[in-house]
């Protein structure tokens, strides 16, 4: 048995230094840019339409579903209570490589009659002006359902040959 990746839209949100929160994606892109960009019409047709269109016509509505998509991702601080944490710094592919990507699809829609897609990484970073404890945070409908990973990473150095100190998960 051959082992995959989870193919699921996920995230991964890394509390560094208390108030620094990375935030990683990894989305089925195409299927969430057809929600935002022609959801009135067929997954293929959208696939069609969106990958051979003039690059710069591309990078137009790649602009206008990545500022909905970063708009509907909030991160609420639970500490001071219902504080809303800005994200910045967002990578996006660009429209060159999402154009290859939807091409990609079309080609595999043809020849098997399946599109498989992997995940889309996509960036951003959250700083706080307090100390970080819990936090909420919401997704853009048409990301529909993302499993998240959180964790705050532990670093201790370790001296020659010295034994680290206990080391907890």
């Amino acid at each position: 048995m051959l082992a995959h990746d989870l193919e699921d839209n996920r995230a991964t949100l890394v509390l560094r230094d208390r108030t620094h929160i990375s935030v990683s994606l990894f989305l089925n892109y195409s299927e969430a840019l057809h929600k935002a960009l022609l959801p009135q019409r067929e997954f293929g047709a959208f696939l069609l339409i969106y990958s051979a269109m003039k690059p710069e016509d591309l990078q137009t509505e790649l602009v206008r579903a990545q500022r909905k998509f970063e708009a509907s991702t909030q991160i609420l601080a639970q500490s001071p209570a219902g504080a809303r944490l800005s994200l910045s710094g967002w990578t996006w592919p660009d429209a060159k490589q999402v154009q290859a990507m939807l091409q990609h699809q079309v080609m595999q829609a043809m020849v098997d009659g399946h599109v498989h897609a992997p995940p889309t990484e996509i960036r951003a970073d959250a700083v706080a002006t307090y100390a970080v404890g819990s936090v909420t945070i919401t997704f853009p409908e048409e990301f529909q359902k993302v499993l998240v990973v959180s964790y705050r990473p532990s670093q201790v150095w370790v001296e020659g040959k010295n034994p680290s100190p206990p080391i907890t998960f």
